[in-house]
């Protein structure tokens, strides 16, 4: 069983991992460990979990991660949306194409961290694009039928999940609670996904499904 650290931002990101990504993998010979970001941390008080604040506290988790020599791999489980504006490759990135764009800002972090073991991946535009992929499912657990039909159109409209964009008003997260204002974010996201499944997941979210492909197949 190879074994993959991978940071993330928070506790919904941990459950994701932990619920969906983490059993899929493991049937296929990797187990892929969540490990929170760590925030501010106040005097004389403990580390809060979860949020990106500087690229550079990124980078110090993501080099203390790699420390570890008995970890096979190091990746990430990043937004897009809310990626520190200091973070390599964001000042420069292309305009247009949403997987063009990711590509750069992944291949800068790569470039400057510099370790075969370190695999970065961001995600298009939030996990919560995960959950809009998810509408039925996420209708069918809250119980409210046109709640998934409304998400369904805008995925449609934005040609794909991964494609629904970053706006501070229109990014997924926005969107789920505009559409559903009782939408619990670390619960009932994880659980729609879950219900979905990663197959049908990776499916429709091909940036996904080739970073799960690159932690099956790579060194």
């Amino acid at each position: 069983m190879r074994q993959i650290h991978v940071l993330v931002e928070g506790s919904t990101e941990e459950r994701v991992v932990a619920q969906v990504l983490q059993p899929w993998l493991s049937g296929r010979g990797v187990w892929l460990t969540p490990v929170a970001l760590k925030t501010r941390k106040a005097a004389g008080q403990p580390h809060h979990r979860g949020g990106v604040s500087k690229w550079s506290r990124i980078e110090a988790e993501i080099r203390a991660l790699l420390r570890n020599s008995a970890v096979d791999r190091v990746t990430t489980l990043l937004d897009f949306y809310g990626l520190p504006s200091d973070t390599p490759g964001r000042r420069g990135v292309p305009s247009g194409d949403a997987y063009a764009r990711v590509s750069h800002v992944e291949k800068a972090v790569a470039e400057v961290v510099d370790d075969a073991r370190f695999l970065p991946f961001i995600v298009l535009h939030e996990t919560e694009a995960w959950v809009l992929a998810a509408a039925r499912e996420l209708a069918e657990l809250l119980d409210a039928p046109k709640l998934g039909i409304e998400l369904e159109s805008q995925v449609r409209a934005a040609g794909g999940p991964e494609l629904v964009n970053d706006g501070p008003d229109t990014a997924p997260s926005k969107r789920l609670l505009t559409a559903y204002p009782g939408y619990r974010k670390v619960v009932d996201g994880p659980d729609a996904i879950e219900l979905l499944g990663l197959d049908a997941l990776r499916a429709v979210c091909p940036h996904l499904d080739h970073w799960l492909d690159r932690l099956m197949t790579s060194g």
